[in-house]
């Protein structure tokens, strides 16, 4: 299924890794992938969702090192915020200090949107995750080091090509859509309207 997967796709996000760590076995079976295809794990829970006398600083080093068994073929780290998660942006700064590898953070309050918010993603290669999702505010589409999109809805041909329309062909773009059946099929028109078909060679 994966070498099926990645021949027709870039990258696919993992929902697993936010309630247990994968176990190296994983790593090994996913580093199988062709060339050039990403996994995007969504951090362990633990970081954004514990109380504050929870170390997730210290859980944020471990998981990190970890993930860093998949070499090449680690995409962006998904950081996902509850909705009951104000804006604190040195909570913010010290999680992806401590990850030290591309983040994309996803917020579920309205109160993250700002430019102080946006300059610490900056200052850590980091990105603001734009979320499709009737339960959750809508991020703006900033400038950041790479793009990240999460489309949880049912799309018509014309709402895909609005939304390809928004994906930026200057930098690297994921976008990843909810865990349906008809999940992979529009991963695959979107793909086609933003980027040339996949090859072997790529």
């Amino acid at each position: 299924m994966l070498e099926h997967y990645s021949s027709r796709l870039g990258a696919v996000e993992l929902n697993g890794s936010f309630y247990r760590t994968p176990q190296e076995k994983a790593f090994q079976t996913w580093g199988q992938a062709r060339d050039g295809f990403r996994f995007c794990l969504k951090a362990h829970r633990a970081l954004t969702y514990s109380a504050d006398a929870f170390d997730r600083v210290g859980v944020a080093r471990q998981v990190t090192a970890r993930y860093a068994e998949l070499g090449d073929h680690l995409g962006p780290v998904l950081l996902q915020f509850p909705p009951v998660r104000k804006r604190n942006p040195e909570l913010l700064h010290s999680l992806l200090e401590a990850l030290g590898r591309p983040v994309a953070a996803e917020f579920r309050d309205e109160s993250w949107f700002d430019d102080e918010i946006a300059a610490v993603l900056r200052e850590h290669g980091a990105a603001l995750v734009v979320t499709d999702d009737e339960s959750w505010p809508q991020a703006p589409v900033g400038e950041f080091a790479f793009s990240y999109f999460r489309l949880r809805r049912d799309y018509s041909q014309r709402e895909l090509e609005a939304w390809a329309e928004r994906v930026p062909r200057d930098r690297d773009a994921y976008v990843f859509f909810k865990h349906t059946p008809e999940g992979p099929l529009r991963a695959e028109r979107l793909y086609a309207m933003v980027r040339p078909p996949l090859t072997d060679s790529v």
